[in-house]
This record gives structure tokens, sequence and C-alpha cells, in this order.
């Protein structure tokens, strides 16, 4: 079938051609999802698995952590993907029939197993999969919100209390904070939060922004963009932009709250003006001569966990800012303690900004510091040393994965199953300094390592199975949902 058509895709031009080519997609991701499965299945069928099962790491997480950088992916959004690839092998036969004919996407796929989760009972489960496979193939130019309409009328029809309810969309509450992903220096925030909630923080950014003297240079959007920082970090009021020292407001800072910038010295004394703040751009100026524009003169700045902050507005905004400077070990000898001093251990987050594992970018303020050859065998030293966070520290520690450290910072990996990976430095490219060599690591060949049976002894271990605690959390969705399913199936008044 899939060789049909690319053959089909081949002699085609145009949005046909693209249409095509959507289709070979499609159905290309209906047999990764069907891989991920079969590695998952293979994981429950090795020995053990009753008691991986119990563990903070259980099989379905050792395989997510498995198959995610095969596909360039984080840990997060591979086991997104294996539950989805589960349930369409396990309760939508027919629904995966079709998605392997490439006739509907992911986008499909992915609604349909979201919208039919508290789906339970398997009569209703057959026909639920059943109706929705022989009517999917209509819905694909229907939006997302149209989608979950068709989906919920058949839900409704075999099981009416497993219909995701609207009501319980205030359970979803949540708050975003992510970079805008163009080294602009901004961050987008996206939240749900109560409608009491919003509008008290609504009114709260206004009462904020309002506390500036009338020479705050700020639009009204900008002061409120800049209240929501003031007051996450405690002051009082929003502190004024006006520049004057009688100015009231000028000085009203207070924070106990810390933002970690990597810069270099020049860039923290940068002197290129910025333009921050007033209701429009300032206009750029053209050089004289356009062959001679080269690199900036100095390079931005990186905030841990966010991203690059263009120089300007490191220097701009971070002028009185406590600085720790970052000295780079050298040849130092190792240290003689099992956790690296306060010096080390910031270098080794300095250099490598994120976790080092494969598709991972958990910020390396909130990591571990890992010895890659464990102490004491292994020296705490920098070209011995890495940022992992805990899931993937745990991954290295229990799960079979191999790494090996280079004295600049690159990190060989090897998975359970043979597959080869390597990751560089996160400062590689914005601070190359921090990646000069340091002094090789230090073995003691005298000290043995743990063996893998006694370290799976100390695997921490969760209360209650995934499976567990999946059901009860479909149990209590559907008994919030049952009183709307009764009122339903009551007779008619006649």
């Amino acid at each position: 079938m899939f060789e049909q058509l690319v053959e089909a895709a081949d002699g085609t031009s145009g949005a046909g051609a693209a249409g095509a080519w959507a289709r070979i997609e499609n159905a290309a991701c209906a047999r990764r999802l069907s891989a991920a499965a079969d590695v998952l299945d293979r994981m429950y069928a090795a020995d053990g698995s009753a008691e991986r099962d119990q563990w903070i790491l259980d099989n379905y997480a050792a395989v997510a952590a498995e198959i995610a950088p095969t596909q360039h992916v984080s840990l997060g959004l591979a086991a997104s993907q294996l539950a989805i690839a589960v349930a369409l092998r396990d309760r939508f036969p027919g629904v995966n029939a079709v998605f392997m004919t490439g006739a509907i996407s992911y986008r499909e796929v992915a609604a349909i197993v979201s919208r039919t989760r508290l789906v339970q009972d398997g009569d209703a489960l057959t026909g639920v999969d059943a109706a929705i496979a022989g009517n999917v193939e209509e819905w694909t130019t229907l939006s997302l919100m149209k989608l979950h309409t068709k989906i919920d009328y058949w839900v409704d029809r075999f099981d009416p209390a497993a219909v995701r309810r609207a009501e319980n969309s205030s359970r979803s509450r949540y708050v975003d904070v992510r970079d805008s992903g163009n080294g602009t220096g901004v961050a987008y925030i996206e939240a749900t939060v109560y409608a009491h909630d919003g509008e008290l923080i609504d009114q709260r950014l206004d009462a904020f922004a309002a506390t500036v003297c009338e020479n705050d240079p700020r639009t009204q959007e900008q002061r409120r963009g800049d209240a929501l920082a003031a007051a996450v970090s405690g002051a009082k009021a929003l502190p004024c932009a006006c520049g004057s020292n009688e100015c009231p407001a000028a000085g009203l800072t207070a924070s106990n709250l810390v933002v970690h910038v990597v810069a270099s010295e020049d860039t923290l004394n940068d002197e290129t003006p910025a333009e921050l703040d007033g209701d429009k751009p300032v206009e750029a100026v053209e050089p004289d001569d356009p062959t001679l524009v080269g690199p900036a003169a100095t390079g931005p700045g990186y905030v841990i966990g966010r991203g690059v902050v263009p120089a300007p507005i490191v220097a701009a905004k971070l002028a009185v800012a406590r600085r720790r400077p970052v000295r780079h070990p050298g040849d130092a000898a190792p240290e003689k303690r099992r956790v690296p001093s306060t010096a080390l251990a910031w270098f080794v987050r300095c250099r490598d900004l994120t976790c080092r594992f494969p598709n991972c970018d958990k910020p390396a303020t909130q990591c571990d510091i890992d010895h890659t050859i464990p102490h004491p065998r292994g020296a705490t030293q920098a070209s011995n040393l890495k940022c992992l966070c805990r899931t993937h520290h745990l991954c290295k520690t229990f799960l079979g994965w191999r790494d090996r450290q280079h004295p600049d910072g690159t990190v060989d990996w090897l998975s359970p199953t043979g597959q080869k990976y390597t990751t560089h430095p996160g400062s590689r490219l914005l601070f190359p300094s921090l990646c000069r060599p340091t002094a090789p690591a230090v073995v003691d060949p005298s000290v043995d390592l743990l063996d893998d049976a006694v370290r799976c002894l100390k695997m921490p271990r969760r209360k209650r199975t995934r499976e567990q605690s999946r059901a009860d959390a479909i149990e209590a969705e559907r008994q919030r949902n049952q009183p709307y399913a009764d009122e339903r199936n009551k007779p008619p008044p006649f």
C-alpha cells in the first residue's frame, strides 16, 4: 500500500503533488506510531516488566526515552505520541486502518484518542471505533472545534458519561511561558485561569501600570507587560522609566527572584543604544556602504531557560544586576570531593546551558550535575561533569544508557539498543571560550562501580502504577459526567 502511494505521487505536480505527498506523510506517521507501540510491547515482554512498572521511570517512560532521540523530539512529545500509538492499536483498530492508508492525518487521530479517552466499555468502544472509522475521511476539512463535535456525537451515542464536558475545562488551568524563538529577547505567556482570577490579574496590571509618572516613555501595553514581571518579583509598584532621580516611582524595586543570564564582558558593557520603550520602533539607519556591514560587535546574552537576548538589551537591563564571573578551570586538578564547588558547578551549568541528553532542553539551573564516570571512580572535574535533568539522570543510572565525555564537553551517548548520539555544550556557538578543553578526566581503576542489579534496588518507586493512576483519573472524570448522562437518559415527560 505504502509503495503504491509513493508511485502515485511521483507523477504529480503542483497542489496535487503536495496533497499526494501529504498522504504519504500520514501513512508514514501511522507506521512510525505502530513501530513505537511495538517497542513498548517488547519492553513489556522482557523479564522484570512487572517490577519496572513500579519504578518512577517505568516501562512506558523507558520506551519514551528510547524513541525520543530516534525521532529528534523531546521526551514529552515522544511520550504523548506513544500514548496515541497504543490507543490506536489497542482501542481503535478501525481508525488505525484508515490512518495506515494516509487518508487522515495525525491531527485527526490525536483528536479522536483525546476525545474518546473516557470510553471504557468494550462494546461501546467497538461501536465508537466503527462509527468514526466509517466517517472520519469526511471530516478532514473541519476545524478542530467542529472535529471535536463530530467525535463527541458518536461518543454520546454509545457512552454518554464518556463525553469530555466543557465544564471540565476549569480543571485544565495552566500557565505556559515560552521563548519567542527568534532571538529578540522576548517571551510569550499563555494561561488559562478562572474568570474571576483573570479579572483580578487584569485590574492588578492596570493598577501597577498607573503607578508611574506622566513622563514615563512606555505605552500602556508596555507598562502592563513590565507590570507583570514587577508584580511577580515582589515590587510594590512599577518602577518608572522617566530617568529622573526626583521621580517618586523611580526606585521602587524589590525582588527575591533570580534570573540567570550568561553573557560575555563585552556584551555587558555594550554601549549600543537600546530603544525599548515608546509607541513605535526607531527607524533603522542604512549604512553608506552595505558591503562593509559585518556581524555585531558584541554577541548576545543567553537567559538560561529562555534563550538568546540581544546585547543592547542585556547591557540596558542588567546594568545594575549582580555579576558572577565564570572562570574556565583550564588544567585545574580534580576537586577532592563528590559535590563540585560553587565555581565549578556554575562553570558546568554555563558551559552546558541545558540538559545534555539528546533532544532535551531542560534549563541547566534545573538539572543535576552528573559525574559521567561515577564518583569515586571518576573525579570531580569539568571534563567528567555535565548537566542532566532528573529524568535523564535516572535513565543513565538505571536504564542502560552509556555515555562518554570529551574534554571540550562533547558527550557521546549509546542507547540500550545500540543507537549512537552526540551532544555538544549549549555554549558552543554563543560562548565558545567556555568549550575550550579542560584537563582530561582522571579515573581511579581501583574503585569498582556498583553493578546494575544493586543500582536498581535504589530506583525511586511509584505509589501507584501509571495504569492505576490513569484508571483512577478516568473514573473520576466519568463520575463528574454522570449527572449529565442521567439527565440525558431521563424519559420524556409525556
